[in-house]
């Protein structure tokens, strides 16, 4: 059924009966006109003058009910619309957080010089653009940052995401969401896992009185899980880069190269021996793949892996190759099952529930080589 045509007679509602509820009314049945009724030029004149004058309506309750009628209509007046938007936090907040008439432009300047609550309201429309990113990375309450990384529709380029790290660099509330972010860089996305897991183990320490060694273990457990989970997001560039840079750091450990193996991420197993071994990529798949266990022996002792998770290294390669179909897909959940049991099989004495705790298990195992010492983290 089609709206109601405004009248003459509310207008002379408009202009004489003192009542919010009836201006309210009034308000509600403008901004209808502009979606559901062909208006001739002169009714949506008379539209616009009349939404021009409830803008400025003293009662909030009238700009209030004004802007919810109009949040998400993309036919509304632009200039009603910001003249809402700059209004006080009540009545700004609906068209903030969802009016398609706003530019990117309109939006970062309403974060700059808008309240923490304005703020927390661009921040969680459904689509962020970067340059609004940008500004609430950088001008941003902490409650407009956190729900802009909770935010799916968000795009935190990595300008915004630096600028996030550099704010709020002891804060994992924000440092955690922005690690699951598939758009984010290798290189940033390494920093944050180290951070976040680096304050889980001072947390564990100063809260729970945990010795500090075992501590430092579930630090990295916890990291070398989290980078396991970024890796299947990442370009193969990404994934590159990543791998230079966690060599770099100390952190190219044999357990998260093993973790990536288990989760099918064969690529990243490639490309950490072959910084390992300095061994140019063609060869080093040669060498993973094509010549068979004496291969991937020399390899592994090339790289200075821990002998203690060489089986569990042939294991799982040669799980892969038999699970993994003639075209190259593979079926993940299948391929970790049978990781899993093939694992539990090799290493009967160690007892595990899942795949994670499985390769924490076999971490104690591990006694690392003269390569891994080198690259241990201090």
């Amino acid at each position: 059924m089609s709206a109601e045509k405004l009248t003459i007679a509310d207008v002379e509602r408009l202009l004489s009966d003192p009542s919010e509820d009836a201006r309210a009314a009034v308000a509600a049945k403008v901004v209808r006109q502009f979606t559901q009724v062909e208006l001739a030029p002169r009714e949506r004149e008379l539209a616009r003058e009349i939404l021009g004058y409830l803008v400025h309506d003293v009662a909030i309750s009238v700009r209030e009910a004004l802007a919810r009628c109009m949040d998400d209509n993309a036919a509304a007046p632009r200039d009603i619309i910001l003249q809402l938007a700059r209004d006080i936090d009540r009545v700004a907040l609906p068209v903030l957080e969802r009016s398609p008439v706003l530019t990117d432009e309109d939006l970062v300047g309403l974060v700059f010089y808008g309240s923490p609550a304005k703020q927390c309201a661009i921040a969680g429309r459904p689509e962020v653009a970067a340059p609004v990113s940008e500004a609430i990375a950088h001008r941003g309450d902490r409650t407009a940052v956190l729900r802009l990384v909770q935010n799916a529709g968000a795009v935190i380029n990595e300008a915004a995401a630096t600028m996030l790290v550099k704010r709020y660099v002891d804060d994992a509330d924000v440092a955690a969401p922005l690690v699951q972010r598939g758009e984010l860089p290798a290189l940033l996305v390494e920093r944050l896992i180290a951070m976040v897991s680096e304050e889980l183990r001072e947390y564990l320490v100063a809260q729970h009185e945990m010795d500090d060694r075992m501590a430092a273990s579930l630090e990295e457990q916890t990291r070398e899980r989290t980078t396991a989970d970024a890796i299947s997001r990442m370009s193969n560039d990404d994934m590159r880069a990543l791998v230079v840079q966690l060599s770099e750091n100390g952190r190219l450990t044999a357990t998260l190269i093993l973790r990536a193996a288990c989760a099918g991420e064969i690529r990243f197993v490639e490309a950490a021996f072959a910084i390992l071994t300095d061994v140019p990529d063609e060869r080093i798949w040669r060498l993973i793949h094509d010549v068979g266990a004496l291969g991937f022996r020399a390899v592994y002792a090339r790289a200075g892996m821990p002998e203690a998770l060489y089986p569990a290294f042939r294991r799982v390669l040669d799980t892969y190759r038999a699970v993994r179909s003639a075209d190259g897909s593979l079926d993940l959940g299948l391929y970790r099952f049978h990781v899993f049991e093939g694992l539990r099989e090799t290493f009967e004495e160690v007892e595990a529930s899942d795949l994670d705790a499985m390769i924490d298990r076999l971490a104690r195992l591990a006694t690392p080589g003269p390569g891994q010492r080198r690259r241990s983290v201090a």
